[in-house]
């Protein structure tokens, strides 16, 4: 079967996912955006653009396992024997949106399974609205955290009385700013109160649950 640039494609049933092959692709559809005239001359390989209909259809599973591990999922190269020309379902416009909208959708994935929790605490937001983020991370964290917190200074500007090393205990999460992101409410030994990025801080009991919340939002405000 003769294909060409921005044929649609469905892909044969019994087909399997190639990067990992845990699954079959049978039904999956596509457009062909790359034909690699250099392989088989048996069996051309064909680069396929998932429409958006099969984006939906994606296994959640599949994306994060690919972002994890540095694969595409809006694209897959396969064998031209493994596919058959079909009629298009959609318009490149509709493609384009649900790339974006799953984009936004797993951009922490990468980061791993610190990503993927992330990626919950921030679902529906869009990732590059800084501000939203931090109000997000706010309330998530004030809902499952357990106040008082003792911490460790992990990090201090060179102007701040705070010096890493130092032990506090945080008490709430008063505001966000900006620059510093979730500001947390501390009192240190001598019973004197401040107020100190919450990314500066790290949980000292590792066991406990607070440790993964803050250490997942430090995460992210270190790779926003």
């Amino acid at each position: 079967m003769e294909f060409k640039l921005g044929d649609s494609i469905i892909v044969k049933q019994g087909t399997k996912e190639p990067d990992y092959g845990e699954f079959e692709i049978g039904g999956w559809e596509g457009r062909i955006i790359e034909i690699d005239t250099t392989s088989d001359k048996d069996n051309t390989l064909i680069t396929i653009e998932w429409d958006s209909h099969t984006l939906n259809e994606i296994p959640s599973s599949y994306i994060e396992k690919s972002e994890i591990e540095g694969y595409e999922w809006k694209y897959m190269t396969l064998w031209a024997t493994e596919l058959e020309k079909t009629k298009p379902r959609d318009s490149n416009g509709k493609v384009k949106k649900i790339q974006n909208k799953l984009s936004d959708k797993y951009f922490w994935t990468s980061l791993g399974y610190e990503g993927i929790r992330i990626s919950k605490v921030l679902g529906g937001v869009n990732p590059k609205d800084e501000m939203m983020c931090l109000q997000k991370w706010v309330d998530h964290l004030d809902k499952k955290l357990t106040f008082p917190i003792q911490a460790i200074v992990t990090d201090s500007n060179s102007s701040w009385i705070i010096r890493a090393g130092e032990k506090v205990l945080i008490k709430s999460l008063p505001h966000i700013v900006d620059l510093y992101g979730v500001i947390a409410s501390i009192k240190m030994d001598n019973g004197k109160r401040y107020e100190f990025p919450l990314c500066d801080l790290e949980v000292i009991d590792k066991n406990s649950p607070d440790y993964q919340l803050i250490d997942d939002y430090r995460t992210w405000f270190g790779n926003r």
